[in-house]
């Protein structure tokens, strides 16, 4: 109806800026001036693709030790809760109890006694993580960089931001966005507080002359081989093509780092699952195996 009415492509998008992203609407709108629209409409469909599949790897990875902890938690919650009071009261007395199970019935009535204040406490925690990382910048500042220095969790990060970087810079570059308004347009787009930081200071020394690689130089953010690329790109001139070929190493990069992420992670949680349930089990079965040695 908009485009009927003589508006331009890309600011029928912009009036639905709720839907469409900032930098597809500026290289879209680069497009239209240089007159190169129908392959930038190509390369945005193939990106939004591989966004989608790294999207649903990401989530995959972040929900299965979700998963997994619940399904822990309920385990051991009904097995502290009910199985265990239940076989300690075929006992007459609890003085003659292993220690173990002696610990672990305590832990059950505090949590028969506090399980309602413990829930109330985990939800205020999370609404207090979530509130405190939206609005107190120190609080966003220190998780990001958690984020971004933790093991396995740090190389993801990294290798995430340099995809997206070296992706979007290479799509706006080559659709004949500006390269200060491209990196602005990045730090709109980055959500980590040290990457947008980065990618704005990098903006300003474009402004100041200065060429990408001496900006990205000695950032412990940025992957040295990708700033050398980046200086060789500036170089010959093709830093555009140079870019989107580095995205897609990034790209694959990624996905291998993810599924070695969740290869690192799922022993330990089986493990430390299989502790914890192991221990309960334990406490349960004990006073009973001492309770079958004195009948016999």
């Amino acid at each position: 109806m908009q485009l009927t009415q003589g508006l331009p492509f890309s600011q029928a998008l912009a009036n639905h800026d709720y839907i469409f992203k900032t930098e597809e609407i500026a290289l879209i709108k680069a497009a239209e001036t240089i007159g190169n629209l129908p392959k930038v409409l190509v390369e945005i469909s193939e990106e939004l693709e591989n966004q989608q599949r790294i999207n649903q790897k990401i989530k995959k990875a972040a929900m299965y030790p979700v998963i997994l902890l619940i399904f822990a938690v309920i385990a051991v919650v009904i097995l502290l809760i009910y199985v265990m009071p239940t076989v300690v009261g075929l006992f007459p007395t609890q003085d003659s109890l292993p220690d173990i199970t002696k610990f672990m019935l305590g832990i059950s009535d505090f949590l028969k006694t506090y399980r309602f204040i413990l829930i109330a406490g985990i939800t205020g925690i999370v609404i207090w993580y979530n509130f405190s990382y939206r609005f107190i910048l120190p609080f966003k500042i220190l998780i990001d960089k958690l984020m971004i220095k933790t093991p396995a969790i740090g190389w993801v990060t990294k290798t995430f931001h340099m995809y997206r970087f070296s992706n979007l810079l290479g799509q706006l570059y080559s659709g004949g966005v500006s390269p200060v308004l491209a990196l602005q347009l990045l730090g709109n787009v980055f959500s980590n507080f040290h990457y947008k930081k980065k990618v704005l200071e990098i903006k300003k020394d474009l402004e100041a002359w200065f060429t990408f690689a001496e900006s990205m130089q000695g950032s412990d953010l940025f992957d040295p081989i990708l700033t050398q690329i980046i200086h060789v790109g500036e170089e010959t001139g093709n830093i555009g093509e140079v870019l989107k070929k580095m995205s897609d190493f990034y790209r694959d990069l990624l996905q291998t780092k993810i599924d070695i992420l969740m290869w690192f992670l799922e022993p330990f949680m089986m493990a430390g699952i299989a502790v914890i349930i192991g221990v309960i089990v334990a406490s349960i079965f004990l006073p009973m195996a001492d309770l079958v040695n004195v009948i016999q």
